[in-house]
């Protein structure tokens, strides 16, 4: 009773937190949620001042959603969550996903707070540029003579100059005004005290939130950590550079994949140079479109751009497969996976991300950035890049933040730092550079972790769950220690080419039309097994009339007896078959989407593919069975005609299975 009513408590008071004259209630459908019946989440803004040395100025509204604890033990500090970009939205990232997803929450007994920073998707004012990701979808689309190199600077001034004129002062959108809004966030939601956690620009924000505004902060988690040093213009070029090294020097260094997939780096940049001169032309669906195709343009950086933007997420074993089968013309994961991102709404607020870029390195002199040790197409890329850039900031005339505002933080705030050794942009070296000045920090570094640890990792979740109980205590965190899984090759996998084929041309949609072209083979299935009913009730009404065929001699007399157990056999097989490769195709979509997406299943599942092989040898004795039927002149003719169609109908489905390829693998 103490235990529900505790619950009870808690929940009631999730509800009635009170919340100061700054907090508008919104209906949580403004920011594209769907709630459970029985949800007792909490939507609105906070209205905050654009800039904190000016109170009674102009103000911004910012998009903030409540996901109260339910829990017995529910503790009254809440998690602030912060998503990275910058420009990210917070909202659309976790929001959503946690709000459906309990076993996904890094903390089940503290509220967890969301917010979209100023600037971004649902915040007032948003800070997004259409006119650039038109721009690139245009090019994408080969809509546009002009290729973003050539022009890009154009959609970016436009976007600037409409962005001055909507939002006013596009100087106050920068990390230290984000910071304070911190403050408002939780002084509007009645919080005494509040966890911050922060993952990539949400870690920087983290650590301006620590040095201004440090008097309400109980703990904070940075993961993929920026140091303050960082320079966003310059330095991502390092980054690119170590991780492209890591996977290549693994795989070289890795008997079977150098084996599988000999001199992949030269490979690899022969492709993009290739492509570069040659785009080929590739099918791209939006995401779970039945109708909806486009032919979009794949150049060598655009794939380049498509394949480093995936190391963020959780491809580390299949990059050498993707690699080696885009070398060979299978850009299957590509389309399917990467380049409809091109084709969706936007929702980073690029204009946000280049308002607090210039406020902190508007200064920067890229000819200064030494680029001896990388790629040298690397070098050049960023430093154009950089150029541009820069010219956006002196275009859109943000201000600098004063340069000690980038010094490192002192405190003695607990502090969690997490890192990913596969890390594309932020490596565990980043977050070593805060060690010496935060005076209980803990780091955390993920072997085979990628760009951020927290909320899909139960291992993760757990250790910051435990960290937010006890923030000075020793953390257990032996389950990060897990190595990264080996890179698969040819010999791992299993590719299915009319799955792949169906992937390519309609995205995940196109796995309903692999099960259109499985269906027959259901159908026929369904259709063999009629042999029980059939020779059921035949078998039936010769008992009930003492009924006896008399059968010539002669060798059709064998055939006649096993026909209806061969179709039965068939029959069985051939749903087996179906039912397994189903499940397997489900299982990998689960397990590893990246292989599925490669229209690829595990090896494991060999197997099953020799039920297609024993249905055929099925499919033969039945035509051999057929011909006996007639010869001798056993059953009835109507009898006899069933089974021709039985036997018509298993050959169709051998054909079928032998037009899918799953009767060569």
């Amino acid at each position: 009773l103490l235990l529900l009513l505790g619950a009870l408590g808690a929940a009631v008071h999730a509800q009635t937190a009170p919340k100061g004259d700054a907090w508008t209630d919104a209906p949580c459908t403004d920011f594209k949620l769907e709630l459970p019946a029985d949800s007792n989440v909490s939507c609105g803004y906070v209205t905050a001042p654009l800039r904190h040395a000016e109170p009674d100025g102009p103000t911004i509204q910012l998009a903030v959603v409540v996901l109260p604890s339910t829990a017995a033990d529910r503790q009254p500090d809440p998690l602030f969550m912060a998503q990275g970009g910058p420009g990210g939205s917070t909202i659309n990232t976790y929001a959503q996903v946690l709000i459906q997803n309990e076993q996904y929450r890094p903390v089940l007994n503290r509220d967890i707070v969301f917010w979209d920073q100023r600037g971004t998707l649902f915040s007032k004012p948003v800070l997004l540029c259409p006119e650039v990701s038109q721009a690139d979808r245009d090019s994408a689309l080969g809509v546009s003579d002009t290729q973003p190199e050539e022009d890009g600077l154009a959609p970016y001034l436009a976007c600037g100059e409409r962005l001055a004129a909507e939002a006013g002062d596009l100087s106050a959108f920068n990390s230290a005004e984000n910071a304070d809004d911190v403050e408002d966030v939780r002084a509007a939601l009645g919080y005494d005290e509040i966890n911050f956690y922060g993952v990539s620009y949400g870690t920087e924000l983290g650590q301006f939130v620590m040095r201004q505004q440090p008097d309400h902060l109980r703990s904070v988690i940075l993961d993929a950590v920026v140091p303050l040093d960082y320079n966003l213009l310059t330095e991502p070029a390092f980054a690119k550079e170590r991780i492209a090294e890591k996977y290549f020097n693994e795989c070289a260094n890795d008997a079977r994949c150098n084996a599988a997939f000999p001199n992949l780096a030269q490979r690899y940049l022969a492709l993009i140079d290739r492509l570069n001169e040659n785009p080929v032309t590739v099918t791209v669906a939006p995401m779970l479109s039945f109708t909806e195709t486009h032919e979009i343009q794949l150049s060598g950086s655009l794939l380049e751009s498509m394949l480093y933007g995936s190391l963020y997420s959780d491809v580390h074993d299949v990059i050498p497969l993707i690699i080696d089968q885009a070398d060979k013309g299978n850009y299957s994961y590509v389309s399917t996976a990467l380049l409809p991102s091109i084709l969706e709404e936007e929702t980073m607020a690029t204009g946000m991300h280049m308002t607090v870029m210039c406020a902190e390195r508007g200064d920067t002199d890229p000819s200064t950035a030494d680029y001896s040790n990388i790629n040298e197409r690397l070098a050049e890329i960023e430093r154009a890049d950089a150029e541009m850039e820069l010219a956006i900031c002196r275009s859109w005339g943000i201000e600098l933040l004063p340069r000690t505002d980038l010094d490192p933080v002192v405190s003695d705030i607990p502090t969690l730092l997490f890192s990913g050794d596969y890390d594309p942009i932020t490596p565990p070296q980043y977050a070593e550079k805060l060690l010496p000045t935060l005076a209980n920090v803990q780091h955390v570094i993920f072997p085979s972790g990628e760009h951020g640890q927290a909320v899909t990792s139960p291992c993760s979740n757990s250790i910051i769950s435990s960290f937010l109980d006890n923030p000075t205590g020793e953390l257990d965190a032996s389950c990060a220690a897990t190595p990264p899984a080996g890179f698969l090759t040819p010999a791992d996998v299993i590719a299915l080419p009319h799955l792949r084929q169906a992937l390519a041309a309609r995205g995940f949609a196109g796995l309903l039309l692999f099960a259109g072209e499985i269906a027959p083979g259901l159908l026929v299935g369904l259709f063999l097994l009629s042999v029980i009913p059939i020779y059921g009730i035949g078998w039936l009404i010769g008992r009930l009339m003492h009924h006896h065929r008399a059968e010539a001699p002669g060798w059709t007399n064998s055939w006649s007896r096993v026909a209806p157990w061969l179709a039965l056999a068939a029959a069985l097989v051939l749903l087996a078959f179906i039912g397994l490769l189903v499940f397997t195709v489900g299982a990998t979509l689960m397990a590893n989407q990246n292989l599925l997406l490669l229209g690829a299943i595990p090896s494991s599942w060999r197997w099953i593919f020799i039920l297609p092989l024993l249905f055929a040898l099925l499919s033969v004795l039945m035509v051999v069975t057929t011909v006996a039927l007639w010869w001798g002149n056993h059953r009835s003719l109507i009898g006899r005609l069933y089974y021709t169609l039985l036997t018509l109908a298993s050959l169709a489905a051998v054909w079928g299975l032998w037009r899918l390829d799953v009767m060569r693998i």
